[in-house]
């Protein structure tokens, strides 16, 4: 067996390992750090160093002209991390620009290496965003007057800052414009809501502002992909929705964080700053479904956002969608049936037939003829609020007369066959919707009696939802030879 023998020899602080030579080691400073950052943010970078060798540091940011403008670290001591707000030693934010971070490694006093890394003081931010996509136009009914209306087109900016910052101080995007009847005189500095069917993936326009100099940026919110577009000053990125907007109708409000981003050395990202964007977007079932097209046929913003909110969570169908508008309007809207005379208070028809019913919408949301209606209201109520959540209907006649079963009018606290102050007890006509002419009933004026005798008291309540035009009948009438007619789509105003 043989021994070797290892003499280790302490010599000028140098370690040898037999007869080997001194193993020297270079002294070396890096300093690793984003590329970009935003002073107005207010989120600070972080840099990391590392050193071979020497055993305190300093650390300053240099302007272009070489003069030192803020001090990070001393020298008095190592850091492993520091961090700059883009500021100087005086707290005030830099002017846009270059800047050198200079790192001098110190050993017993004396400088034994040195690092300088770039970094660019940018100002970047979002100055104007649109959603797009297959986005469905908005309509305010009160745009100056009567039959004044003003829609979205569909591809208005959804939100426009005047400047990013006024003073130094960030302008925050404005939350949602929240005036359901009216536009707002002026969109700069406005956020406007935003209408698309439940499933869609919609887009993000935004339009760079600010000054990057020579930094690459990208920008990046969660649960959307960046998909075209360079982030420059007037430039335009495109962010795409990676899911469907919902699982069905509602109203959706988030607020997403839209992060800019800068490269590191290491090929990872380092975050220069976020902005919140509020938003409110509304999730119909589809695009409206009325015969017309442009304004007024399009969806009422101070329509869609109180059934929206009313309805949530149904199911994504038009049975869904259309039921819950009838539990809506019977129940939610305080309105109570004309039992005195049982006239209509906002829709007319043409002449003395019940041709071409015209609803005049914007009276009815401003209640100008009061809460009491009867079923040529509701039923224009139910066809309007439907066709602009994206579900078909259109309206259809009851005739001749006919005697009634017992039923629950809307407003109403009890069942009756003869619900007039008169103490009659038919009906001379009755307005109902029906996605398929009288197939499929739906009713918002009343509730049937659902037991098995619907002719005697008491009752039980069966919403109008969903029922055969025959069952419809059959609980309705109690005596007369009624069809269905004159099924047809009104007109609004």
């Amino acid at each position: 067996m043989v021994f070797l023998l290892y003499v280790l020899a302490c010599s000028d602080g140098k370690i040898t390992v037999g007869d080997d030579p001194p193993v020297e080691v270079e002294p070396a400073l890096t300093v690793a750090g984003p590329a970009a950052l935003d002073p107005l943010y207010g989120t600070p970078a972080t840099f990391a160093l590392s050193r071979t060798g020497g055993d305190t540091v300093s650390v300053t940011v240099l302007d272009a002209t070489g003069a030192v403008v803020r001090t990070l670290a001393d020298g008095s001591a190592w850091a492993d991390t520091l961090a700059w707000d883009g500021r100087d030693d005086a707290g005030t934010a830099l002017p846009m620009g270059r800047y050198t971070l200079h790192g001098d490694l110190a050993a017993e006093g004396a400088t034994v290496a040195s690092s300088d890394t770039l970094v660019d003081l940018v100002r970047v931010g979002a100055s104007a965003g649109t959603l797009g996509g297959d986005r469905i136009p908005l309509m305010w009914h009160q745009a100056g007057g009567a039959g004044m209306y003003w829609d979205d087109g569909g591809d208005t900016a959804t939100f426009t800052l005047a400047a990013l910052d006024v003073d130094g101080v960030v302008t925050p995007i404005p939350a949602p414009w929240d005036d359901l009847d009216t536009r707002p005189e002026d969109l700069v500095g406005q956020n406007l809501p935003a209408a698309y069917a439940w499933d869609a993936r919609p887009t993000l326009s935004l339009v760079v502002g600010g000054d990057v100099g020579s930094a690459v940026l990208t920008p990046a919110i969660d649960g959307w992909t960046l998909t075209a577009g360079t982030v420059a000053p007037g430039e335009t990125v495109v962010l795409t929705a990676d899911a469907p907007l919902a699982t069905g109708p509602g109203v959706i409000e988030e607020t997403l964080e839209l992060r800019w981003m800068a490269a590191r050395p290491d090929g990872g990202e380092a975050l220069v700053g976020t902005q919140d964007l509020p938003l409110r977007v509304y999730a119909l079932l589809g695009a409206p479904t009325f015969e017309e097209t442009g304004a007024p046929y399009l969806p009422w913003v101070a329509v869609i956002d109180p059934a929206l909110r009313a309805i949530g969570g149904v199911e994504a169908t038009e049975v869904a969608v259309i039921s819950a508008l009838v539990a809506h309007i019977y129940f939610d809207l305080g309105l109570s049936y004309d039992t005195r005379w049982g006239a209509s208070s906002y829709t007319q028809y043409d002449g003395n037939t019940f041709n071409d019913a015209n609803f005049d919408l914007s009276s009815f949301l401003a209640r100008s003829r009061g809460s009491v209606i009867n079923c040529t209201d509701c039923a224009s109520i139910l066809e309007a609020f439907a066709n602009m959540l994206g579900a078909t209907l259109s309206y259809t006649i009851l005739l001749p007369s006919f005697d009634l079963n017992y039923i629950k009018a809307i407003g109403g606290d009890r069942f009756d066959h003869c619900p007039f102050d008169s103490g009659g007890c038919g009906f001379s006509y009755h307005a109902v919707t029906t996605p398929d002419d009288g197939g499929t009933i739906y009713d918002a004026t009343l509730a049937l009696d659902g037991d098995a005798d619907p002719g005697t008291y008491p009752g039980e309540e069966l919403l109008v939802q969903a029922i055969s035009g025959d069952e419809y009948l059959e609980r309705l009438v109690d005596d007369g030879d009624v069809r269905y007619r004159y099924t047809q789509k009104e007109t609004l105003q």
